[in-house]
């Protein structure tokens, strides 16, 4: 497997462990990062050994979603060069979400926008009380476009437009409400137990019987055709270039309110 800079796989058996390895900005997300999460779940796909594949975050947070110094590079791009890595940041969340692997998602402290993302598209989700969730992209004048799809698999649609019109924070506990959580725990320590408990018992179970339920549950699930999805790219591209988005970062980078 190919060298990471930006992740960190860690294998045990039938279970491999995938670290975002970048605690100095609390894992956010970058365009090394999505290339490289992408890679990696495109790999271990072609592995029939490794049947578990656990997100979780180096450090003080699970993911703060995109990393600001991206973002700001991304602002001064062309709607063409936008559109490539929205693409990508896309297709990571696509093949997430599509691989054959029971994927869990591990969560603490920060999950702010994209990380929001990783989350819908893991299989199970478990997190401590205190972590502190928010879809953010509205308040610097963005959309949650490329996660939106995913999150509606989660949480009705209803909560979901609360949760992106407001731009909120929630704890764990409310967002096992909403439906992004499986479970949410008290402790490190009560987290652990369970993840441990949970995959034993799968472990037990047949393996192409756990594929091909996950594939069963996931199409109909689906509410969003292959085609809309694919338009999302193209969407976020256009926001990103759009003078409100423009206003809105600018003013989030120098601590003000947004001209609108």
């Amino acid at each position: 497997m190919e060298k990471f800079h930006t992740i960190k796989p860690e294998f045990n058996g039938p279970v491999v462990t995938l670290w975002l390895s970048r605690p100095e900005v609390h894992n956010a997300l970058n365009d090394i990062m999505i290339r490289e999460i992408s890679s990696f779940f495109t790999a271990i796909e072609q592995n029939p050994e490794i049947r578990f594949a656990i997100l979780r975050g180096e450090g003080k947070s699970f993911c703060s979603g995109a990393d600001l110094q991206w973002m700001k590079r991304a602002f001064t791009l062309s709607e063409e060069e936008n559109l490539r890595e929205s693409r990508e940041l896309s297709d990571m969340f696509g093949v997430i979400y599509k691989s054959s692997k029971i994927v869990f998602a591990i969560v603490h402290g920060n999950v702010f926008g994209g990380g929001n993302g990783l989350v819908a598209v893991s299989d199970l989700a478990y997190a401590i009380d205190s972590s502190v969730f928010s879809l953010s992209e509205t308040r610097i004048g963005m959309a949650a476009a490329s996660i939106t799809p995913y999150m509606l698999h989660k949480v009705n649609g209803a909560d979901l437009k609360e949760l992106i019109f407001s731009a909120k924070s929630f704890s764990g506990d409310e967002a096992v409400k909403y439906g992004l959580l499986n479970r949410s725990f008290p402790s490190q320590i009560d987290l652990e137990n369970h993840l441990n408990s949970i995959i034993s018992q799968m472990v037990a179970n047949g393996k192409q019987a756990l594929r091909e339920s996950k594939r069963l549950i996931n199409r109909f699930m689906e509410h969003a055709n292959t085609a809309e999805i694919e338009k999302i790219p193209a969407l976020l591209a256009q926001i990103r270039v759009s003078s409100e988005a423009q206003e809105g970062f600018t003013a989030f980078l120098e601590k003000r309110k947004p001209n609108w």
